[in-house]
Formats: structure tokens, C-alpha cells, sequence
């Protein structure tokens, strides 16, 4: 069987889809991706990488060499799994992430950098990179003063391609911010000489999420915000919004609704638990900083 031309995927024609959805050379990107909704198998099967190479490469040209390109490099380095995925040490040259062969492919790329979270890295590769994943260790799992807030404050943009919120990890960032009670402390293995050792991650985000679902509380809330656009490259749907703004409304709806990010009437150990708690807790948060915008003045965000 012949392909069609609009079966043809490459770099050039990725590159050319993402700016037709309004990415712009200088653009600073956090990709969520799923490699399989690029096109059918009988076209990916005949691509480097079934065509892992040819989507970062398109993103990479529509953002130019003064733009960047982030991705989460998530890895099973937990110390229990009680705590999360385990059965491997981290070491940033070496460690294979955990979501997706997008990820692993992009680790492979010559130039790319990578932070020493040792559970939740991250890659990027593009001007500023270095500076982007520096010190991700030293602070917690997302903390406002790592990558995660330098996203918010070099006004990112998040591309969904091919995938939902499900995968989102930037929606965990506002419960790092407002030191939710759920966000854990737990043990990591770190690579150490010819061996490892242990450490300690903070505010990981440990138990279930009701947004790892879709049509969750998180999903209708964004059809009401309406700040993405989305579109078509190939046959993939690429959703894009600014990581600015969502952290903004995510934030606030969170401060109205501690508990949204959980699921309503559970009854296992985790949301009892922790459902009140995160309501008492955000009450207080918040009171002690004088209200919703005080919150937001204190975590240095900015208003739209």
C-alpha cells in the first residue's frame, strides 16, 4: 500500500504544524507527547526511532536556536515501592526515564541537559538549558525555586501532543507551592562511585490524583478557562496554553478547592487521610497570608 502524501511525516512537516499552531522561533516549550498518535504504525514503523527523532527535530526548528525544549525524564529510583516506581539508581548519563521513548530518545540527543532530581528529572536542550536545570536537587521534588518555577517565570508554553492532562506534571506544581499535606517526604537511590547510596526527596507526590483520569474536575475547570488552542499535526491533536497562565487559575482554583485535585467520596486510607487535612491546611495557608492574592505575592507570581 502507498502512503499519502499526508501520510509523509518528518521534521520539516512536524516543524511546519507546530507553527501553524502559533509556535514561534524563541519559544520556550514543555512537551507531553504520545508517539503513537503521530500516525499509523505501518508510517512510524518506517522512521528513526518510529518517528521519535522526527517530532523532537519538527519542535526544535519551530523554536529555533535561541529556543528550548523541555521534557520530563521521570525515573524508577524510589527506594520502596510503597514510596513510587523503583529497580534502578539515578544517575543523569545513564538512568532511562520512565515516561514514554520520546523521553529517552531526547536523552540521546547530542547538547541535551539534564537536572539531578534524583526521581524527577528533567532534559532540555536549546539556549539557556543549562541554566534552566541547575540546582533541581537541592530544593523540593517542584519547587517555585528550580526549573519548575523558572517554566513559570520564562513564561513556558505547554504542549499536549497527542496526549490530555493526564500527563500534565506541571499540575503538580501548585501543590508543591502551596505545601500540600499529601506531598511526601520519601528515600531515592543516587548512583555513589561503583555503587549507590541513599537520599531524600522532598514533596514528592505520592497517592493517587483524580487528574491521571480523564473528565476529571481538573478537565472541566479548562474548558471554562478556554486558554488552549488546539489543532491538528498530522494526525496527532496538540493542544498548547501558556504555563503562566495555568499555574495562575490553577493556583486560585486550588486555594477555593483544596481538594481538587483529589477524588470526591473516596474512602480508601489515602483520602481519608489527607481529604481534611489539605482543606484545613489551605485554609491556614492562605489565611496566614492574608488572602488568595496574598498567596500569589508571596510565591513572586504575576498577575495577567
Amino acid at each position: 500500500m502507498n502512503d499519502a502524501p499526508t501520510d509523509i511525516i518528518s521534521r520539516e512537516t512536524i516543524g511546519q504544524g507546530l507553527k501553524n499552531m502559533g509556535i514561534e522561533p524563541g519559544d520556550k516549550i514543555v512537551m507531553h507527547s504520545n508517539l503513537q498518535s503521530l500516525g499509523k504504525a505501518r508510517v512510524l514503523t518506517k522512521l528513526p526511532n518510529c518517528g521519535a527523532d522526527a517530532l523532537i527535530d519538527g519542535f526544535l526548528d519551530a523554536v529555533g536556536p535561541e529556543g528550548l525544549l523541555c521534557l520530563p525524564t521521570f525515573t524508577k529510583t524510589f527506594a520502596s515501592p510503597a514510596s513510587g516506581p523503583v529497580g534502578d539508581f539515578y544517575d543523569p548519563d545513564t538512568t532511562h526515564s520512565r515516561v514514554g521513548s520520546i523521553t529517552n530518545v531526547f536523552l540521546q540527543k547530542p547538547g541535551r541537559v539534564r537536572s539531578l532530581h534524583p526521581t524527577h528529572s528533567w532534559a532540555a536542550l536549546g539556549a539557556r538549558a543549562q541554566e534552566l536545570v541547575e540546582g533541581h536537587e537541592k530544593s523540593t521534588t517542584f519547587g517555585r525555586d528550580t526549573l519548575c518555577g523558572r517554566m513559570y517565570d520564562w513564561d513556558f508554553k505547554i504542549v499536549w501532543f497527542g496526549t490530555t492532562g493526564t500527563t500534565s506534571t506541571s499540575t503538580h506544581f501548585p501543590e508543591d507551592w502551596l505545601d500540600l499535606p499529601y506531598m511526601a517526604t520519601e528515600d531515592a537511590l543516587v548512583k555513589d562511585g561503583d555503587g549507590f547510596r541513599k537520599t531524600q526527596v522532598f514533596r514528592a507526590p505520592s497517592g493517587p490524583r483524580e487528574f491521571y483520569k480523564n473528565g476529571c474536575k481538573l478537565d472541566k475547570l479548562l474548558e471554562t478557562w478556554n486558554i488552549q488552542s488546539e489543532g491538528l499535526v498530522h494526525k496527532a491533536t496538540v493542544k498548547i496554553m501558556r504555563h503562566r497562565t495555568f499555574i495562575n487559575l490553577l493556583l486560585r482554583a486550588m486555594m477555593n478547592d483544596p481538594c481538587l485535585l483529589l477524588a470526591d467520596g473516596k474512602d480508601d486510607a489515602f483520602h481519608e487521610q489527607f481529604y481534611r487535612l489539605n482543606v484545613e491546611h489551605t485554609r491556614r495557608f492562605v489565611a496566614e497570608h492574608g488572602g488568595e492574592d496574598g498567596v500569589m505575592q508571596a510565591l513572586n507570581c504575576q498577575q495577567e
